[in-house]
């Protein structure tokens, strides 16, 4: 979890014609009850004096520490669970597709029809109505129906659907001449009490705006060269998550592996880090904002078709040479700044992609699945979808929370954001409530 940067918001460093209709801190102000509601440590997320320049001065990258709760608070199910099951919880129905959406003559959401595998229907009737569906399941719904509607409801607009993105990732250079304990205290995963942390690297708005780059990081990952005790560690832990029994023969590879853990278990506890695997390399990867392009889209598919005889959805998405080129500026932009910096005594960066192979990487696969856009938030209906309060601007009563409704990917995984919008969608929703009781 981390929280976008107040530059992610601003107008667009790199000159796109696109808006955030709200401030950073709309959000950020449910920062800390998200953060206890997840047992996170209440430390800092950004450090700006961890890469400094050849002045000694902050370079124009900075550090930044992404916060990942304890693995048994990642499952929101389990985490709320005692809240579900009360009295006051909510009433949930399993294997409930909504197929048909009803609106009054005055477009307000009035009901919609669920329907099961066993041929059960329900219909639900309710004031306010909020689509938490994920990116591409909630645009394909609205989009069902205003289909549903003679498309008099969103399509006017010509916005729902459109400006589809994701952050694209590739890597993009390698770490030589290490001094591998030394950037493992740096980069290693980092264990905090119950909270595990993440080292990244963005420009800072300074970078952006002077050079016109959108939001990106650059992490440094490890890859494995030979199977060894982390090998044999994640696929053992695999199983047992998956409620198996390991292998003999996995079991005799964590017993070959029982050097490397037991190092491992001291840097764990001693050292609070992760331990690279043996023989490690280290890898930077590049992953960079997309440039939310109007061709790119969701459309209900012309010929296939959900069992319930609903359009399924239809992507049309491509990197453009925009994004070739704004993530190659980056990493060479990130390459400079290190093997000058502060941390170049530990290792250089050396650049291992030209941009047109970066650029095919990236089509080829380079979206790390951040999919959002295409409900987006606006000042009004010919900018967007949904305006500030998330409310969709042809259906008052009609809400969505999903990542689809930022209008740009920002620098950092949009789940804390998400999240944090669900709070201030859930705030609003209890003072309408309030004032109609």
């Amino acid at each position: 979890m981390l929280p976008f940067q107040e530059v992610d918001l601003d107008p667009h460093s790199a000159g796109w014609d696109i808006e955030w209709p709200i401030k950073l801190d709309a959000l950020t102000s449910y920062q800390a009850e998200l953060e206890r509601m997840f047992g996170l440590n209440s430390g800092e997320y950004d450090f700006p004096d961890l890469l400094l320049d050849a002045t000694g001065a902050p370079s124009s990258f900075m550090g930044r520490l992404a916060k990942w709760p304890a693995f048994r608070h990642r499952n929101v199910a389990n985490l709320l669970a005692n809240d579900i099951r009360s009295e006051k919880g909510p009433i949930i129905w399993l294997n409930a597709t909504a197929t048909e959406f009803h609106f009054d003559p005055a477009s307000r959401f009035i009901r919609t029809r669920l329907q099961s595998r066993n041929g059960n229907a329900l219909e639900v009737t309710a004031r306010e109505t909020v689509i938490t569906a994920g990116a591409i399941e909630s645009t394909r719904l609205l989009l069902l129906a205003d289909r549903q509607h003679d498309n008099r409801i969103f399509a006017p607009h010509n916005m729902l659907g459109r400006y589809f993105y994701d952050h694209l990732s590739s890597p993009t250079a390698r770490l030589t001449g290490m001094r591998k304990k030394a950037l493992n205290r740096l980069v290693g995963f980092r264990f905090e009490g119950s909270t595990m942390r993440n080292l990244r690297f963005e420009p800072t708005a300074d970078l952006r705006h002077r050079q016109g780059y959108p939001a990106g990081f650059l992490h440094i990952a490890f890859s494995e060269t030979r199977p060894g005790g982390f090998d044999a560690v994640r696929r053992v832990y695999r199983k047992l998550q998956k409620g198996g029994t390991p292998t003999a023969s996995e079991m005799m590879d964590l017993a070959r592996g029982a050097p490397w853990l037991l190092k491992a278990a001291w840097w764990r506890f001693v050292e609070k880090r992760l331990l690279f695997p043996e023989g490690a390399e280290l890898d930077v990867h590049t992953v960079i904002e997309q440039e939310p392009r109007a061709e790119n889209r969701i459309s209900l598919s012309q010929k296939r078709l959900d069992e319930f005889g609903c359009p399924l959805a239809t992507l049309h998405w491509h990197v453009s040479e925009n994004d070739g080129r704004n993530a190659y500026a980056l990493t060479k932009a990130f390459v400079v700044t290190w093997n000058r910096g502060s941390l170049s005594h530990l290792a250089q960066v050396e650049l291992r992609t030209t941009e047109d192979e970066l650029r095919t990487s990236l089509k080829l696969g380079g979206g790390i699945f951040h999919p959002g856009g295409t409900i987006r938030m606006g000042a009004d209906a010919s900018r967007g979808v949904v305006d500030p309060e998330f409310r969709t601007f042809g259906v008052s009563n009609l809400s969505v929370i999903s990542t689809a409704i930022f209008p740009t990917g920002g620098g950092a995984n949009p789940t804390m954001m998400l999240m944090m919008a669900a709070l201030r969608a859930a705030d609003r929703l209890i003072q309408q409530s309030r004032r109609v009781q």
